[in-house]
């Protein structure tokens, strides 16, 4: 792995992705000391960004890039820093947490070239309880056009039927259902699976993923919202 670029819709859990995907590679002894960095680029949602879990996942030796204003939250200004672009060229292990849909996938056009000089993946993060992608027809839309705005090749989709706190083993099924069937249309694998280790437990055999990426709690979320 090298640069891994990730996109969805609002209320995907793009972010909850990224965030779980830079734990799982910070905690992974096999890699090496390669540094994980998460470059926070979605310029389309002020909330829950991944550069609001700047400081905690810096006790996990992750960094988070986000913008000139180092990182503060209270900013809502589009300043996007393009400090991560040298952490792509240093072979870093660099996620890029993309704003959902046309207009946030528009950013990757300032560093389009060194993305694809790079060792990367392009994924999409797809959930079929979100009314953007509720169907296999919208999901098959929703990649084509993200592959049209960037000029890149989306390299896999991410099943991740997630419905906060109330999700149970019966949705991650269906989901994974809905979109293997996007994907066989597109030709494109279920690179990740995310979910809950509890439900892990009870389906973990039944998953068609290439990965599996499970948590206890959400990290982007507190226990009320």
């Amino acid at each position: 792995m090298a640069t891994t670029v990730v996109t969805g819709y609002y209320g995907s859990g793009k972010t909850e992705f990224c965030v779980n995907l830079a734990l799982k590679l910070a905690n992974d002894a096999g890699r090496g000391k390669r540094p994980v960095v998460i470059a926070d680029l979605d310029i389309i949602n002020p909330y829950f960004r991944s550069r609001e879990a700047a400081e905690k996942l810096a006790q996990y030796g992750i960094t988070v890039m986000g913008d000139h204003l180092d990182n503060n939250t209270g900013q809502d200004l589009p300043a996007l820093s393009t400090a991560f672009v040298a952490r792509i060229r240093a072979g870093d292990d660099v996620i890029i947490d993309l704003g959902g849909g046309e207009l946030g996938a528009k950013v990757l056009s300032a560093c389009r070239d060194d993305i694809l000089a790079s060792s990367h993946e392009f994924l999409c993060v797809l959930n079929p309880f979100r009314p953007e992608t509720d169907s296999t027809s919208k999901m098959v839309g929703f990649v084509k056009t993200i592959e049209h705005t960037t000029g890149i090749d989306v390299s896999g989709v991410v099943n991740n039927g997630h419905m906060l706190h109330d999700t149970t083993a019966e949705d991650i099924i269906y989901s994974q259902e809905v979109v293997q069937q996007a994907a066989s249309m597109l030709g494109l694998p279920i690179s990740y699976t995310m979910l809950r280790k509890d439900i892990y437990g009870k389906i973990g055999g039944r998953l068609l993923s290439q990965q599996v990426i499970t948590f206890e709690k959400l990290q982007m979320r507190q226990s009320w919202q």
